[in-house]
């Protein structure tokens, strides 16, 4: 499979995302529905765990050495093929529903011959504290006065986000796996794509480190071929 058409992200961290994405939408009830034992499952747990923490130890220079360095891409490379299996084994249309292909990171196959209107729908965000460390809550809905959704234009929300340290982030800070921000987004052209999802929330979890920085996130609407709308208002708050 050639690199463009592959769907692992290219970054470690948008690795990760895509990992803690699928944890928290797999709740048991899924897994069961779409045939995941729970051993496959705790296995994925625990590679995408090693991955986590041997990136972070990859990063503190303090730490690293040319072992960790290593063993941080062999944890990588076990992590993604974990992947590859559960989309090969268990990620299959039915008992996945479109939404659920979308809502795992999946670009939406394209089955219509027929055009599909770009999104004309604007969305707006919120975002909360759910409880717990490192956590917040993106509240998804509608502008204010935006007319009837088109289902199939207005199918649902990409999500961006950015983190910016105080003050903004040093050239190294901003080159790093996180790529962290320098200033202010005025849109999200400069944020990291997240996820796909039709859900109205969706859970954001941070590591420990980003306590204190500020992160950013926007959204616009995507139709069903994922083609992407005009860019909601960019909202922000502080990590806990």
């Amino acid at each position: 499979m050639s690199k463009s058409s592959d769907w692992i992200p290219g970054r470690r961290y948008d690795v990760l995302i895509m990992c803690r994405n699928w944890i928290l939408y797999m709740i048991e009830a899924l897994r069961l529905a779409w045939g995941v034992p729970e051993a496959e499952f705790t296995e994925f747990l625990a590679l995408f765990t090693a991955a986590e923490n041997l990136l972070l130890k990859v990063q503190d220079e303090a730490v690293r050495t040319h072992v960790i360095t290593v063993e941080c891409q062999a944890a990588f490379k076990a992590l993604t093929a974990k992947m590859r299996f559960f989309r090969s084994r268990y990620f299959k249309i039915p008992p996945l529903t479109e939404g659920d292909w979308a809502a795992l990171g999946f670009k939406q196959k394209d089955t219509h011959l027929s055009s599909i209107p770009e999104p004309d729908g604007v969305p707006a965000v919120s975002l909360s504290y759910p409880g717990g460390p490192h956590a917040m809550t993106i509240h998804l809905r509608p502008m204010a006065g935006t007319q009837e959704l088109d289902p199939v234009s207005d199918y649902g929300y990409a999500i961006y986000v950015g983190i910016m340290p105080p003050g903004g982030a040093t050239l190294e800070q901003a080159a790093s796996e996180k790529h962290y921000l320098m200033k202010p987004p005025v849109d999200g052209k400069g944020l990291a794509y997240l996820r796909f999802t039709r859900r109205r929330k969706e859970k954001l979890l941070f590591d420990a480190e980003d306590g204190g920085m500020t992160v950013y996130v926007c959204c616009r609407y995507e139709n069903q071929k994922g083609k992407g709308g005009q860019w909601g208002p960019v909202v922000s708050a502080i990590i806990p």
